[in-house]
């Protein structure tokens, strides 16, 4: 398993943020053209991600669900403000908008909500004991 840059110890937050770590890595690389459709790619792919995360915090019995799924909304209205923004920003602002404003956004919430709900999880995964390539 690839680690993301803040590594919580709950596999599903584990992955899906390393996934997008690397969706928001591959925006300097993209095509103006391209900036519109890989915004919606990636906001599809949080919201994917927040489902995710959900179900397994439910399943599990984190008792601050509630408020975690609040502050899902929350940057979830917070991304919808900045996609209005885009359609009027030129590539160079669309760039930023994509790599550091919603990238920030997420990395803000990873490192407060997500951290505080990763330690009611009872299964996290101790990296530590695992060698290279021993977690699948």
């Amino acid at each position: 398993m690839n680690l993301p840059q803040l590594p919580l110890g709950v596999r599903v937050m584990d992955e899906d943020h390393f996934a997008l770590e690397q969706m928001f890595a591959r925006v300097p690389a993209l095509a103006d053209d391209a900036l519109q459709a890989y915004l919606d790619a990636i906001l599809d792919e949080i919201r994917a991600h927040f489902t995710r995360e959900e179900a397994e915090m439910e399943r599990v019995g984190v008792p601050i669900l509630p408020c975690h799924r609040s502050q899902h909304a929350a940057l979830l209205a917070e991304a919808e403000k900045l996609r209005e923004s885009f359609a009027r920003a030129e590539p160079a602002m669309r760039r930023h908008l994509i790599g550091y404003a919603l990238a920030q956004l997420l990395a803000n919430h990873i490192a407060s909500v997500d951290q505080i709900s990763s330690q009611f999880f009872d299964d996290k995964i101790d990296y530590a004991a695992l060698a290279p390539g021993d977690a699948a």
